[in-house]
């Protein structure tokens, strides 16, 4: 579940936040990719500047007020709960990468992000303004005998005023008619004190974990504890995948390479029968050759017949009546023809024969490749007289 910081516009913003540049805030978002963070914007107005550019997705923000710094994560309620928990695992990362952030603030909410507050997120204003800050609470009355601050009852609960207290000091208070004053008997300050606090109706208080970098407590609220059950959860579900792909990709090695010895114990079967076939031709086409030189040697004329022939640079096919003699191959129109055509001077000049079935998709067609550079392609009516002009042209080449 990592991602990608590579962006260099990411620590070029960066460098310009906290050298002190006009340049304090910066926003980090992906894009529509999965894990590859990269820049989105950056400006000079300061969280309220940066906070107009969020937008309804998860986004990261780095922000300097004064000499402090706040790192945000924002994360829109619209947002996916599997995002949600890729967001905090990220979220970590950019904090590692912003080493100088003070406090990292995760929220859902653009209220949180005001000047006011991030300004007491980062020690610059005493006193939080938490939900228990702002509700309508009787402001707190000295009890003399401590002189310790004792919160006073919520107005939504009419009570004589305490003889502590002027009855002007709280306008919060219903008036109630009494027909004249009754001074109140002395109250012990420990009741007084759970009378007060039984009265004020509390709201859930988060529960705080202490930040390692800045020491300030970040509150966790039971979403936050969802999203990191989630979060264990996709990381459950991750390294299950991780192993799943880790086992098919073992798999596919191992067929890879059952393939690839496959491959290779047949190329090695066909490279034996290549070599034991040409073996086999070399051996027919020696015996052919000793009995045209035994043929030529009775009857005083060498080997003849037909055979197709494309002569070098040209993209014809032509039929020629051959007639081997020597070390000359004469090329002739026909049998009857009494001038050849052409005469090949063979003698000494031929460097390589070789089957060319697959050059020209001809059976029974060879090639010849002459000292000069000239390659001429030949094919034969049968393989048995393919056979027999190679044996001719390998006499005609030794008889020099």
């Amino acid at each position: 579940m990592s991602c990608d910081l590579t962006d260099p516009a990411i620590l070029e913003a960066y460098q310009d936040i906290i050298s002190g540049t006009p340049t304090n805030w910066l926003i980090l978002g992906y894009h529509d990719t999965r894990d590859k963070i990269s820049l989105y914007s950056r400006g000079t107005g300061g969280i309220d500047e940066l906070t107009s550019n969020l937008k309804e997705e998860v986004l990261y923000g780095f922000v300097r007020i004064e000499d402090r710094f706040a790192l945000l994560a924002y994360v829109s309620e619209q947002v996916s709960g599997l995002r949600r928990a890729r967001a905090l695992v990220h979220g970590k990362a950019v904090g590692a990468l912003f080493k100088a952030s003070n406090v990292q603030i995760n929220t859902s909410s653009l209220a949180e992000l005001t000047e006011e507050r991030v300004r007491t997120r980062l020690g610059l204003i005493d006193g939080p303004p938490t939900p228990e800050a702002t509700s309508p609470v009787m402001p707190s009355t000295p009890i003399a005998s401590t002189g310790s601050p004792v919160p006073a009852p919520r107005p939504a609960t009419p009570v004589s005023p305490a003889p502590v207290a002027p009855a002007s000091s709280s306008p919060a208070f219903a008036p109630a008619t009494v027909a004249a004053p009754v001074a109140a008997a002395p109250i012990a300050i420990d009741t007084f004190v759970q009378q007060s606090v039984a009265e004020v109706p509390l709201s859930p208080s988060p529960v705080r974990t202490g930040s390692p970098r800045s020491g300030l407590s970040t509150p966790r609220t039971e979403r936050q504890l969802e999203i990191e059950a989630a979060e264990r959860k996709v990381r459950e579900e991750m390294e299950r995948q991780r192993r799943a792909e880790a086992a098919k990709r073992q798999r596919e090695t191992e067929e890879r390479e059952a393939r690839e010895q496959e491959l290779f114990a047949q190329k090695q079967a066909l490279e034996l029968e290549r070599k034991r076939k040409e073996e086999s031709d070399r051996i027919a086409r020696e015996a052919m050759k000793k009995q045209l030189i035994e043929m030529e040697r009775l009857r005083g004329s060498g080997l003849s017949g037909y055979i197709t022939i494309q002569l070098a640079g040209s993209p014809f096919w032509q039929r020629r009546f051959y007639v081997m003699q020597g070390q000359t191959v004469s090329l002739y129109r026909d049998e009857i023809g009494r001038a050849p055509i052409m005469n090949l001077k063979v003698g000494g000049q031929v460097v390589y024969i070789a089957d060319a079935s697959l050059d020209v998709l001809i059976p029974n067609s060879f090639r010849i490749d002459f000292k000069n550079g000239d390659t001429h392609y030949f094919f034969s009516d049968s393989t048995k007289d393919k056979e027999m002009v190679i044996a001719g042209f390998m006499k005609c080449n030794e008889s020099a």
